[in-house]
């Protein structure tokens, strides 16, 4: 027989309580964690179980890439692969090298090989720019009128329009910049921006002043191990995809030219043309 106590309430009531207490506390929870992980059967009318991310708009007609090889001049043998391409690039020409009015004469033969000249521009610190013809920042106007003139002389008019060797000083002056393409223009030369720097102006400046223009959208080679290579030649082919078209730059070098000759043929038979950068300027 359990004693009752003064006020007439059996001494386990407490314990009793307390237990139910905490039954009631754990019923609870559990019932919260079974609402968090409900998932509804069915999505309510108008309301997208996932967000939808944005499409592009579908590229009309064939996408197009351009690609410009630089540096030439430095060695006659890579001209005889690069014609085995067999493909329409571009090759943009070094002013003052060693073999650059060689290279350009034997490309000229060819006949079907479209020839910039790649213009040697100054570049921000810390790098440097030891090519012949250069032009500088602290150049008058005249200076850098007559430097151009004297850059392109042997060349034109073979070369069908200009791009910038490094510049990444030079092309993000616009005073400077302006003065240069008024020159290229005043020869009926189209300019590619190589976007050696984001602020570049060259591209944004050609076009306010009506000139025919482009800008690099891929670097093929920054560096040279072929593998790298063929991604960056796809990582072209994906921003045309997007865009309708894209230039990509690489340079006159073994694995470049090698793994251009390989990979063009398989991207052409995926429906991607490859055309001179002339085709795609603006």
């Amino acid at each position: 027989m359990v004693k009752k106590n003064l006020s007439g309430n059996s001494p386990f009531l407490p314990l009793v309580l307390f237990i139910v207490l905490c039954i009631l506390i754990t019923a609870v929870g559990i019932i919260r964690e079974i609402k968090k992980e409900k998932v509804p059967l069915s999505i309510p009318p108008g309301k997208p179980s996932v967000t939808k991310k944005a499409v592009p708009p579908a590229v009309k007609g064939k996408v197009q890439i351009g690609i410009i090889i630089d540096d030439l001049g430095w060695n006659k043998d890579i001209v005889k692969e690069i014609e085995k391409i067999n493909s329409p690039i571009t090759v943009s020409i070094l002013p003052y090298a060693p073999y650059s009015k060689d290279v350009f004469q034997e490309i000229k033969k060819n006949g079907s090989i479209e020839m910039l000249l790649h213009l040697p521009l100054e570049p921000r610190l810390p790098a440097h720019c030891f090519d012949r013809g250069l032009l500088k920042t602290d150049m008058s106007d005249e200076e850098i009128t007559r430097q151009f003139y004297e850059d392109i002389k042997d060349f034109y008019p073979g070369v069908k329009g200009i791009n910038n060797h490094e510049g990444s000083l030079f092309t993000s002056d616009e005073e400077k910049m302006r003065i240069l393409l008024e020159a290229i223009q005043s020869k009926n030369l189209f300019f590619v921006d190589s976007m050696t720097a984001r602020q570049s102006k060259g591209y944004i400046l050609a076009k306010e002043m009506g000139m025919k223009t482009a800008k690099r959208d891929v670097f093929l080679d920054n560096q040279s191990d072929p593998q790298y290579i063929e991604g960056q030649i796809w990582e072209l082919v994906e921003t045309a995809r997007k865009q309708g078209k894209a230039i990509g730059i690489g340079h006159a070098r073994k694995n470049t030219i090698e793994v251009l000759k390989n990979i063009l043929p398989e991207i052409e038979k995926e429906g991607v043309e490859v055309v001179p950068v002339s085709a795609l300027l603006e």
